[in-house]
């Protein structure tokens, strides 16, 4: 109580958790639909960009991934791709006339690199 939360992921997490009856199209969903949605807002310390570009080491980067995924349904990681790109899209909120910052400066071979990565991520859920 009285703590601010600066990540917008963790604020909506904490939201979804505790205040369920403030989101009435989320209250309404199934119980494993809603732990799906869950799982995209939680921390899984693991930063994309980082994999894909090989900026750190495999294990650091990878074992709370995989710790976390242990722990979560099949589908749930491709589930939290289709978060991550529209997190990606909503970056930048101005202008007002779109996702500029994705469409426009957002380089395609950085973003068919995010994508080529995904199927090897997906090897971790097993």
């Amino acid at each position: 109580a009285g703590e601010q939360i600066h990540d917008h992921d963790l604020a909506l997490a904490y939201v979804l958790e505790h205040y369920p009856e403030l989101l009435p199209s989320f209250r309404a969903l199934p119980q494993a639909s809603r732990e799906v949605i869950l799982f995209t807002q939680g921390k899984m310390h693991f930063n994309h960009g980082w994999f894909v570009q090989a900026e750190a080491p495999p294990g650091a980067m990878l074992s709370k991934l995989k710790c976390v995924l242990h722990k979560a349904a099949p589908a749930d990681l491709a589930f939290y791709f289709c978060h991550w790109l529209t997190d990606l899209s909503g970056a930048e909120g101005q202008p007002l006339a779109g996702a500029e910052k994705f469409v426009l400066r957002f380089p395609r071979s950085v973003l068919s690199s995010f994508l080529w990565s995904i199927p090897y991520l997906q090897h971790l859920t097993t």
